[in-house]
């Protein structure tokens, strides 16, 4: 039987939508967070403001205990105006997430991931993260609550712990042993492979 990827927008989808998985797998590429429990996580969620704007559609949207709303995209191809995908991305969660009339400081803390079997910026790092700061004191960030996560499985630099290397290995199609989560994603995905439906 043909080896099904987890880089499959069904597969990935399928195995995002078991909560306590999804939940693990943010926990891993955010591990200084404290993750207690996620919402149900939702799959393929649609947000259109009207016909003329251009929609949007999230591979999986789900929000923690805080109320801190994480995105995470499967991206297999590797496309132009990527960075351009994520900033329209993190202004539909902002429109999202704010009701007319509410003060801009109820906006939620956002986490827009990308996960690529590609290097999109060929610097070699597996974890490439994003936030706003001050280009005149580095030390100084704006605070607007935004991060965007490029998360490179052909990384080749020693910069993140060997969990999320492991999944990134995973997610690349390369043999991964010993390693708790990677064996639970692939028990999960055999059996996602066997059903016929």
């Amino acid at each position: 039987m043909e080896r099904i990827s987890i880089q499959e927008d069904f597969v990935f989808g399928s195995v995002m939508s078991n909560k306590h998985l999804c939940q693990h797998l943010i926990q891993i590429i955010l591990p200084e967070l404290r993750i207690n429990r996620i919402e149900f996580p939702t799959l393929q969620k649609a947000v259109q403001e009207n016909i003329i704007t251009r929609g949007v559609r999230f591979d999986v949207y789900t929000k923690d205990q805080n109320g801190v709303v994480y995105e995470i995209d499967m991206q297999v191809r590797h496309i132009r105006g990527l960075p351009q995908w994520v900033r329209y991305y993190q202004g539909r969660i902002d429109g999202d997430m704010l009701r007319h009339g509410q003060p801009y400081a109820k906006l939620r803390q956002s986490y827009v991931i990308f996960i690529c079997p590609f290097d999109p910026y060929d610097k070699g790092l597996h974890k490439y993260e994003f936030r706003n700061y001050c280009r005149q004191d580095k030390s100084l960030a704006m605070g607007d609550g935004r991060t965007a996560i490029f998360l490179n499985a052909k990384g080749t630099v020693n910069d993140v712990d060997q969990d999320l290397r492991n999944f990134l290995e995973y997610v690349d199609n390369k043999d991964v042993k010993d390693d708790h989560y990677v064996d639970e994603l692939r028990d999960y995905i055999n059996v996602l492979s066997k059903d016929t439906e």
